[in-house]
Formats: C-alpha cells, structure tokens, sequence
C-alpha cells in the first residue's frame, strides 16, 4: 500500500477526516462543474456567481456586508431596510477587473499575473490537486492583502484540473490561510468544508435557474400573444433583482408599460415583489426571496414539476429558440458584466 504524502512542510496531516473532507469538496466542485458544461442557462447563472463570490471575498476582508448588498449593487438598486453600503470605501474597485478575468478565455491570463515568489515544492506532486490549489490560495493571500487574493481560488481550481472554467461562487478560503505561517488542521477541514459548502449551494442556485428557465418557456408558450413577456423573463435571469425603473430603461419601454410586465410576470409565480408599495415597487426571482428572507419556504411536499413541453411542435420550438436567442440578446445589453 502506498504511503500517504508527508504533511511536515506542505499541506495538512492525512487523517481520515481530512481524507472525508478532500473527497467530497472535490466531489461537489465536480458535480457542480459537470452541470455547468450542459446548462442553458450557464451565463446568468455566473453573473449571479460573481456576486455570491464577491460577496465573500469582501467578507474576508472584513467588509460589513451580505451577500445580498452586493446583489442590490449589481442590480444597480437599492433595497429598502437595508445599511447603506460605506461611501468612503471603495469596495467593489475590484470588480470589473475580476470579471473579466473571469471571462477570459486565455487560460495562462491569470496564471502569468502571479507573483514570482509563489510556487510548488518538489513534494507538492504527491499531494491531491485540492490540496495544492489550497496551497497556491495560501502563498498568494500572505502577498497579496487585497480581495484579489480570495478571488483567485476559482482560477486556482481551474488550473488543478478540478472544473472545467472558473466556477465564482467558489471565491473564498479563510483567514487563517493568511494570518498563519502555517495552518493548523482545523484551518485545513473549515477551508475544505466552506468549499463544499459554497460548491453544494452553487449546484442548487443552479437547479433552481433552471427550474425558472423552463417555467418562463411554459409561461411565454402558454400566452396568445406574449409581448415582451421573453425579455422580461430573460432579463430577470441575469439580473434578479428588478424595478418598472430598471425595466423601462433596459427594454426601451414606458414606466408603465414596464410596471403591468412585471405585475404579469408575478402573476404566474415568476417574480415577487419585495416592496408591497405603489412607487419604487421592486420584485425578486423566487428562490433568492425566500434564501434572502423576502418570502417564506412553503411548508410540505414541494410541489411536483409539470412535465416539460414537447419540443416536437415546430411552434414550441420556435417559442423555446426566440426564448434563447432572447437570453443571448440580454447578454449583450448587458455587456456580459454584472453591472
């Protein structure tokens, strides 16, 4: 049997908890990254990623801030009985910068940007390549005290093999990883498990834009005569936070016209509005209502999906292709940013 890898100078001590925790980290950034490659609705779901993974980097920087502010930034819309996010400090200056990265297709990009000083010992070969990505974290988060530094683990991931592209929602570590010279087991099994974690949420954000995505098709299927009922569902899957505001302007549309969309759209179960008010209204995608605590859980048996639609009719086949293209358009209005 093969001895485990020394732990003396790189990495943690091979106890079978840590074994657990490696195992299934790795098995839940796969599960994650494996429903990714396939999904139709890859794209919004990484520009709601950005957020989550922002969010926490700013969090360990020690940034008083939830994740749903920055999605309230993101969206470009302030949500009512909420801190006002510090002016004086220049929070998401990083942003953009990061995005990008995210979309860059170069995957030697953010590899060559690395400090000189960062590296692998020789023995770093026989350990697994979470522990190794981990361990790049470490070296970059003790040189660089910026948020860049927890920013850099999807990129890191991506280049041990363990997903295909940078996964966002994966941005973390722990701040042990940089106030310690060398962390302690406890480190190590809180790091591991926080990247399960976030990778677990990842797959059911996912599922559950998915699950809008095909309720928005049976939607948009069932009306006569749709309208711009395909833009609005588009758009509310890459920004889920929306106003008859931000409609009006992103879609080139009345205010009015854009508050009885959002009203139609709620009606189906699509949207919820947050505000209950006359002006200002503001609505929510469903599942992030209830995780942000704008609506409550049903209680029960959840409710059995309808089957999906035939794809048979040349007619549904068209609605679910203009649907598409719709979402590839919002793409491009959007820049691809978050902003």
């Amino acid at each position: 049997m093969a001895a485990l890898p020394s732990a003396r100078r790189y990495g943690p001590e091979y106890a079978p908890p840590m074994v657990a925790a490696i195992a299934a980290a790795t098995a839940a950034i796969a599960r994650l990254d494996a429903r990714i490659c396939v999904s139709p609705v890859a794209k919004a779901w990484a520009a709601r990623a950005a957020w989550t993974g922002y969010a926490k980097g700013l969090q360990l920087q020690s940034a008083e801030i939830d994740e749903i502010d920055v999605f309230s930034w993101g969206c470009g819309l302030p949500l009512p009985h909420r801190p006002a996010i510090p002016s004086h400090l220049d929070l998401f200056g990083r942003f953009d910068e990061w995005h990008a990265a995210l979309r860059e297709d170069d995957r030697h990009h953010w590899r060559d940007r690395l400090p000189t000083a960062i590296g692998d010992p020789a023995e770093a070969a026989d350990h697994p390549p979470l522990i190794r990505a981990l361990d790049t974290l470490r070296q970059l988060a003790r040189i660089d005290h910026s948020v860049m530094a927890w920013l850099s683990l999807p990129f890191a991931l991506r280049d041990r093999g363990l997903s295909a592209a940078p996964l966002p929602c994966l941005a973390g570590g722990a701040k042990a990883l940089r106030m310690k010279p060398r962390p302690n087991e406890a480190d190590w099994l809180a790091v591991l498990r926080s990247l399960a974690n976030a990778a677990e949420i990842g797959l059911e954000r996912l599922h559950s834009l998915e699950r809008e995505y095909r309720n928005a098709q049976r939607a948009i299927a069932a009306e006569y005569r749709p309208g711009a009922l395909p833009a609005l569902l588009a758009l509310s899957q890459h920004r889920p936070l929306l106003s008859p505001q931000s409609v009006a302007g992103l879609l080139g549309m009345s205010i009015a016209g854009a508050s009885k969309l959002l009203d139609r759209a709620a009606a189906a179960g699509l949207l919820i509005e947050i505000t209950q008010r006359r002006s200002w209204r503001q609505f929510l995608a469903p599942d992030l209502a209830v995780e942000f605590g704008y609506a409550r859980l049903k209680r029960g048996r959840p409710a059995k999906e309808p089957p999906p639609l035939p794809a048979a009719s040349r007619d549904l086949a068209e609605v679910f292709d203009a649907f598409d293209q719709e979402m590839e358009r919002i793409d491009r209005l959007l820049g691809g940013a978050a902003i």
